[in-house]
């Protein structure tokens, strides 16, 4: 059981169509910049991936990824 925390998921840098995934049991691997992952039935890449923590509050990982897995991605 790791540290919970809460992921947020852009897709295509649209914050319309943002996923909330509340990961109460620390269970989930934490993405990494540039790694292909699956949500939604379909592969994306990870762009950016950044965390906000305030106070007490659980960290809030914002994820942001793109349908282009072709997609060169720098340090």
């Amino acid at each position: 059981m790791g540290t919970p925390c809460q992921y947020v998921f852009y897709f295509d840098a649209d914050e319309t169509t943002c996923e909330v995934v509340e990961d109460l049991d620390g269970e989930m691997t934490m993405p990494v910049k540039g790694d292909v992952t699956g949500r939604n039935g379909r592969q994306w890449k990870v762009v950016h991936v950044s965390t906000l923590h305030e106070g007490n509050a659980i960290p809030v990982h914002r994820v942001m990824l793109s349908s282009d897995l072709t997609l060169k991605i720098f340090p």
